[in-house]
Parts: structure tokens; sequence; C-alpha cells
């Protein structure tokens, strides 16, 4: 679930390595014995990305419904503008992670949280200020949201920096590990927090609260960014900072990532280089591209969970269910991913990786027919346990595959490739699921959630489906490049 992302469920380092550990407990106890010595910035750094975790994914949450229950919106325009954003999140990182590399690690936090701060800000703030119908309104909300996918961009790569820089090879990987495990708890976190904020709770004669709503849920979400805010700037100083210079670590992350494909050489026109770099791409690799691709239907089902579920459970079940969407839709899967993945990985670590894929994506995609029944609370749990558990077959082994398919030299190459299908399902799926709320799941009017779960469910099958009429072809590519 996580854009997780942003994401994510894709940017898990540790998600390439295939190994097999023999003792998976005694390593984790060791690992954790040797984080112990951890400089003092590796955890304010893992502290900053887990209340990033709370509040991102908060508002994401909660975003389509506040364009339509709070400003008005259509489904159709509410869902396009979350799908935009998630997008720009992604270009963003693309942009402002060489930016990170030079600010530091500190600075670079510093500057997404301002810009969480002031972006996220104005949606909650605004409709108390201008009218409704405004278009400067809607100004301020879309520079609000563009300024908090800036500050998205700046995250994550100097997180991920940050572990790098605060870490050595023995505490790397449980270093990574943690950080995508702490955002994921944070989701947990956020979705019980979120409900009780939301829609109140009601203890009898002796306690009753009302909620604040939407905007209260935007409301402590931001001051989840004040509190970020004051530990980069009161207790995680610049000689905390510094600390890990002192170990020899100079924290400039050179790994040879701003070389090309052709070594860096800057030969013939910017035509032949282009012709020269394309040749030798993974657009060249025909499997690779396949493999990836085939994924993305099972992969819409991602964007679905912060598109389409939380305005699905609010309008098509009864008010217990509603009153607590955030727990059921965020809770849930984070919690299975966090507890699963390790067990599910060391379960099947001897089963071949494209077996894996395919009965990873086939199990996330067959729940979705659950919902052909209509909507039943018992169905919808079911669907996000054995959804989730989906994910965790499939997920990690995504990643590796990739890399095995890659040529020698051309890894991070193609792990970079194997994120453009998720890239555009952020962009193209809020193009189509609000006109589908609009038809199938209004907010007013006869619902018929069957059909629009029919259709995705469809969609999503088309990957184990492709998977396994092309795995022949796709696999012998991977043996020839073994042999």
């Amino acid at each position: 679930m996580a854009e997780k992302s942003e994401s994510d469920q894709f940017d898990n380092p540790g998600s390439v390595e295939t190994t097999g550990i023999p003792n998976p407990f005694t390593e984790l106890v060791n690992s954790f014995r040797a984080l112990k010595g951890a400089p003092r910035g590796f955890w304010y750094t893992n502290y900053i990305y887990w209340l990033d975790g709370v509040a991102y994914f908060g508002m994401l949450t909660l975003l389509a419904m506040y364009f339509h229950d709070i400003l008005g919106m259509s489904d159709e325009s509410g869902h396009r503008i979350v799908s935009a954003y998630m997008a720009l999140i992604t270009g963003f990182m693309l942009i402002f992670g060489p930016v990170s590399d030079k600010l530091g690690v500190r600075k670079s936090l510093i500057v997404s949280v301002v810009l969480y701060i002031i972006g996220r800000s104005a949606l909650p703030l605004v409709p108390h200020f201008l009218p409704i119908d405004s278009s400067m309104l809607l100004v301020v909300v879309f520079a609000g949201l563009l300024l908090a996918a800036a500050g998205n961009g700046f995250m994550q790569p100097a997180s991920y920096a940050g572990v790098r820089k605060f870490s050595d090879k023995e505490t790397a990987t449980m270093g990574y590990g943690l950080l995508y495990a702490g955002m994921n708890l944070g989701i947990v976190f956020i979705g019980f927090m979120s409900s009780r904020i939301r829609t109140g709770i009601d203890l009898g004669e002796n306690f009753r609260f009302d909620g604040f709503g939407i905007e209260g849920v935007m409301w402590f979400c931001v001051l989840v960014n004040v509190l970020m805010l004051i530990i980069l700037v009161f207790f995680f100083t610049p000689a905390v900072e510094r600390e890990a210079e002192k170990n020899g670590d100079n924290g400039s992350g050179e790994n040879g990532a701003g070389q090309t494909g052709l070594g860096g050489q800057a030969i013939g026109s910017p035509l032949k280089r282009f012709l020269d770099w394309l040749k030798i791409s993974p657009l060249s690799n025909a499997r690779f591209m396949f493999f990836i691709f085939a994924l993305m239907p099972v992969q819409t089902l991602f964007a679905y969970q912060f598109l389409v579920m939380p305005q699905f459970v609010t309008r098509a079940f009864s008010d217990v269910v509603t009153n607590n969407m955030e727990v059921i839709v965020n809770v849930t899967n984070p919690l299975i991913i966090v507890l699963g993945v390790p067990v599910i990985t060391a379960m099947t670590r001897k089963v071949p990786v494209y077996k894996m894929m395919v009965i990873g994506s086939l199990v996330s995609a067959l729940p979705t027919f659950f919902f052909l029944l209509g909507p039943n609370f018992w169905l919808l749990m079911a669907y996000l346990v054995l959804f989730s558990i989906g994910e965790a077959l499939w997920q990690p082994r995504f990643l590796q595959y990739a890399a095995e398919l890659a040529p020698e030299g051309q890894t991070g190459a193609y792990i970079a490739f194997a994120n453009l299908p998720w890239f555009m399902i952020k962009f193209i799926a809020g193009w189509y699921t609000g006109r589908m709320m609009d038809i199938y799941c209004p907010a007013e009017g006869a619902l018929n959630t069957e059909t629009m779960w029919l259709i995705y469910g469809l969609v999503a099958m088309v990957s184990p489906i492709a998977l396994v009429l092309a795995g022949k072809w796709v696999q012998k590519g991977l043996k020839e490049k073994i042999a």
C-alpha cells in the first residue's frame, strides 16, 4: 500500500536481495545489536521518515473525499487532481533528488518539512476564507498540493541518503528495513487516529466526541509536520549530522550514479548519443518491457487503495464501517506487509521468482471479484487480507526479477525503468476512477458497485494471464542471460 510511497513499494533497496539467511531470528537480533552503536543521525532520520508516513498517508487517504465533500467537486475532477498530485511526487523526486545530495540530509529534510507545512495548511485553511466556488480557492489549493508534492520530492531521497550516510555495511540492510517498516507502522497509527479525529468516539453517557471531520485530520497531519520540524531544528543539529563525517563517511553518495550507460563519454552529436544509448537501454529488451508492463494491470489495484476504496467504503457500507474507514483501509494492508513479508519471503525463497510473480499477482487480483456479491464487511476484510498477502508474495520479488533480467552493468537502469508503469498508473488512474465513482458509486443515488469492481477485477486479471501465456518466452531470455 505504501506509495508507499511513495511507495513506497518500489523503493526498498533491500528488496533485490536474493540470498537466503540460515537463521533469520539470529540475524535479526544481531542486526539490532549492531544498530545500538548507530549515530544519532540514523535514528533522527528514521523518526522523521516514520512521522512522514503518518502525515502523508493521513492526508492522501482523505484527499479525494476532501475535494468532493469539502470543495463540492465531482468525483471525476477530484480523482484527476489526486492522481496528478501522486504523479507529481514522483516527478519531483527526479528533480530534487540531485538537489538534496548537494544540500545534505538535514537541510533537505528541513526544506521538505517547511514545504509540507505551508502546502498542507492551505487545504483545510482556505475554504474558511475564500468562497467555495471561487477560482482563487482552487488556485491556492493547487499551489498547496504543488508545494506538498515538492516536499515529498526532497523527503524520500534525503531519508534514504540519511540511512546510507549514518550506517555501515553491517547495519545498512536493517537500516533500510527499519525505514520501510516504520513508514508502514506510521500508516497503521494514522489509520486508527484518523477515524477518531474525523468521526469522533461515543462511549455512552460518560463520554462523547463528535469529531473534527476531514479538515481536522488534515490539521493533525500539519501538526505532525510541525513536530518533525522541531526535531530537525532542535535535536537533529548540524553537530549530529557531522558525527558521520567523524566516522569517515563523507555522505556524498558517490557511486557512479552520474555515469551514463556509455561510460559517461560525451562523444558525437546528441542524436547519436541518444541512438547509442537506445541500443543498450532497457527499451531495447522486449522481454523486460513486456514483463514490467504485464504487471501494470494488477498494479492499478494499489492506486485504488487511495482513489477508490475510501469513498467506496464511506458510501456503500453502514455507519459503523464508514466511521472506521481509515482503520479498515489503512491498517490491514501495512500490518500484513510488515509482518508477512519477512515470513513469506523466508518460506518461498526457493520458489522460482517468475512463478511467484504469477501466483502473487493472481492472489492480489482474484479477491476483487468478492465485491460482485455486493458490499459486505467480511468480504471487504477478506479482500484486503488476500490482496495484501498477494502483494507480499510478488511485490518484494518484482525488482529482483528486473535486476536478474538486466545485462551486466545496467541493473540501476533496469530498476529505474521498472518503476515506469507505476508512475504512469498514478497519473492515468484518476482519469477514469472518478468517472467510475460518479456512475457506479455516487454520493447520492443508486449504487452499482458490483459492475465497477467487475471491471476493475477483469483488468487486474490481465497480469497473471499475460505472465502465464508469455512465461516460456520471458524466462528463456533469463536462462540465456545466465548461460
